[in-house]
């Protein structure tokens, strides 16, 4: 059930099928009003990464519409990195953290996010993916153990956190912060926009096209709740 409000206006604009703090103040920077929906889902990972997020962000909207009221707005949000050939989720433990972050050092990797949109009690939603390339720095053994005794690398796709002392190993970010970060700000934006343009902020209603790019795409899908 709904078990956090924010009441930047009247009544949620959307509920978040997630209980991602950097997800939270992506909204609350865009000025949208949310409430936070407690579910249980298990993340899989496919065959390629953007089919991995994907189905996981699905999974997440599906059951966040379980529960929701109906005529509400839900998202469901994932994200993972992808480096060297290999899809990097949430390590399992530390020694996972430390051989994700072995195989950023002096390289790249790809992040890949998708936000699943649509209206409870609707037949089709909305999915959009979005990608971004992240280079990072040279990460000797010393910084790495560092970074692993902030506690920032667990729970996170690939051992990294942008939004706080993971940007610090970076060298540049092609494509969108955000997407990093874990909520794609103009995956959310095309998203909002297909499903309930209505009730997202006047201000994002009309973005410039634009300014959406070439890294996000859109699709439909039906829901099917079981």
């Amino acid at each position: 059930m709904a078990e956090t409000k924010r009441k930047m206006g009247k009544r949620p604009v959307v509920y978040l099928a997630s209980g991602s703090p950097q997800r939270r103040a992506i909204l609350e920077e865009l000025g949208i009003s949310y409430q936070l929906l407690t579910i249980d889902t298990n993340e899989i990972v496919a065959a390629t990464a953007r089919e991995t997020v994907e189905e996981n962000a699905k999974c997440k909207l599906l059951e966040g519409l379980r529960i929701a009221d109906r005529g509400t707005v839900v998202i469901g949000v994932d994200t993972v990195l992808e480096a060297q050939s290999r899809i990097l989720g949430k390590p399992a433990d530390e020694p996972a953290a430390i051989q994700y972050l072995q195989m950023l050092s002096g390289g790249s990797a790809t992040a890949y996010s998708a936000v699943a949109a649509a209206v409870a009690g609707a037949a089709e939603g909305c999915l959009a993916t979005e990608t971004a390339e992240v280079h990072f720095k040279i990460l000797p053994p010393d910084v790495i153990r560092w970074y692993l005794s902030t506690g920032e690398p667990m729970g996170r796709a690939g051992a990294f956190g942008i939004g706080r002392l993971g940007e610090i190993l970076t060298e540049s970010v092609d494509g969108c912060y955000s997407c990093v970060s874990g909520l794609p700000k103009t995956a959310l934006i095309l998203a909002l926009s297909r499903v309930a343009a209505e009730q997202t902020p006047e201000s994002l209603r009309n973005v410039p096209a634009v300014l959406t790019g070439t890294r996000a795409r859109l699709r439909s899908f039906a829901v099917h709740l079981s």
